[in-house]
């Protein structure tokens, strides 16, 4: 079981890392597309001194201004990519086809010169890593690429003097050696830090005991929810709960049990809650549920709900554990601290009246075990 949970986490922190790089990429490649677009156009200008068919000529150019265009798409659409699988592969297939335009206007020259070519081919391999993609795939077009070129300088030139095509058999397979080699290196410290930065965000958000939202946390979520819900018409509804006699359960069992009921606890909540619902540790023993697109009586049931698995539950030591709760739904015009206030004072109200009791904004609605 412990394996496959960690496989589950791997796999959720390298699909983080993807959308990561999804980011960072998005930033880049609208550069880079208008780099390459520039580049490839002007390259029309040596085509057509070192083609002499008027035909090839036109030809090539026409190629040309067409991945021009393509270029310029990628870099637009790379914007609204929601996947850095999706980007890879557009980005892949956009250096095949840049890699197949290289090789056919080579093709097309009177005179060739193989030196040349597989120099300005170790400068393709370079905008191959310089272009943000898989590694492996990087790889694998400049394996790929390099066969073709050699293939089809043979095909083109027969007669290729030994050392130099020797030389190129060096050092191109040396090119894409070292470029995959840093780029493994680069992206194993990007992934570093990307898990550094991860753990920064999650403890400067999170409650380091629970592992529940923090207060900060929780004011962004609410904001955030609260102006959704608002624009969508949607109800928002918000519980305060806080522990009974949790002082009581630490001087007479000590802090440790304290904390062990509180982890627990937070547990329990965490597992009934949606992916849209916020669970935060407000205070010493006091927890904030914040519940988007929910009414106050289905925020109510829900409570009852936790309430009556809270007295199922073993906690440690077979102590007994109750808690009391006030839940309000959003109003026209309430901000975050108003609706937090509004709940505080209900479970308040709760405490004042016995404990172990959920009070909301309706009284016909208030519960006690």
């Amino acid at each position: 079981m412990q394996s496959a949970g960690s496989a589950g986490g791997a796999q959720i922190t390298h699909t983080a890392y993807d959308d990561y790089k999804l980011q960072l990429s998005q930033k880049l490649i609208p550069i880079l597309a208008i780099v390459t677009s520039v580049f490839n156009f002007a390259l029309i200008v040596p085509d057509w001194m070192m083609i002499e068919d008027p035909n090839k000529r036109i030809l090539v150019a026409c190629i040309r201004a067409v991945y021009t265009v393509l270029a310029i798409y990628i870099g637009i659409k790379a914007k609204s990519m929601r996947s850095f699988r999706t980007f890879s592969v557009y980005v892949t297939v956009c250096e095949a086809l840049a890699l197949a335009i290289f090789i056919f206007v080579m093709l097309q020259y009177e005179r060739f010169d193989f030196l040349i070519q597989a120099f300005g081919f170790i400068i393709f391999i370079l905008v191959i890593f310089l272009v943000p993609n898989r590694t492996f795939n990087a790889v694998g077009l400049s394996l790929i690429g390099s066969a073709g070129f050699f293939l089809c300088s043979h095909f083109r030139e027969p007669n290729i003097e030994t050392v130099k095509f020797m030389a190129a058999l060096v050092y191109i397979p040396t090119a894409i050696v070292l470029c995959a080699v840093f780029a493994a290196s680069t992206e194993r410290h990007q992934f570093r830090e990307f898990i550094a930065k991860s753990r920064l965000e999650h403890m400067s958000s999170t409650d380091f005991l629970t592992d529940t939202a923090n207060r900060f946390r929780l004011e962004e979520e609410a904001g955030r929810w609260m102006d959704f819900c608002r624009r969508q018409g949607m109800p928002l509804s918000l519980a305060f709960v806080d522990v009974d006699n949790l002082k009581g359960v630490n001087d007479r069992y000590g802090h440790a049990v304290g904390d062990t009921i509180l982890v627990n606890l937070a547990k329990l909540f965490q597992r009934q809650l949606r992916s849209s619902d916020t669970l935060a540790r407000w205070g010493g023993d006091e927890f904030v549920l914040l519940l988007p697109n929910t009414a106050l009586t289905s925020a109510v049931t829900l409570m009852e709900r936790m309430k009556a698995s809270v007295d199922e539950q073993s906690f440690v030591a077979n102590i007994k554990i109750t808690w009391s709760c006030g839940i309000v739904e959003m109003e026209a015009g309430d901000s975050f601290q108003t609706i937090l206030c509004k709940a505080d004072a209900l479970m308040y109200e709760g405490k004042h009246n016995g404990k172990d009791i959920i009070c909301s904004t309706c009284s016909d609605l208030s519960s006690r075990e």
